[in-house]
């Protein structure tokens, strides 16, 4: 479980760069959706990554 949180993390930070990169002028509503869906991925991924990794914690201090 360690190491799929690590590459959601990861994934979620790849996301976000490729955001900065190629949504830096949405002009049309297609790119607004992309950039919107990017970003809510790339929050989403983070987020589920730091809470397995939290249980995992709390997993192993149990032991």
């Amino acid at each position: 479980m360690l190491k799929s949180s690590a590459y959601l993390i990861i994934l979620g930070e790849l996301l976000y760069y490729c955001l900065n990169i190629f949504g830096k002028n949405p002009s049309t509503d297609f790119a607004n959706f992309t950039s919107g869906l990017l970003l809510g991925l790339s929050i989403g991924m983070k987020v589920v990554g730091i809470i397995l990794l939290l249980i995992c914690i709390t997993k192993n201090k149990s032991k």
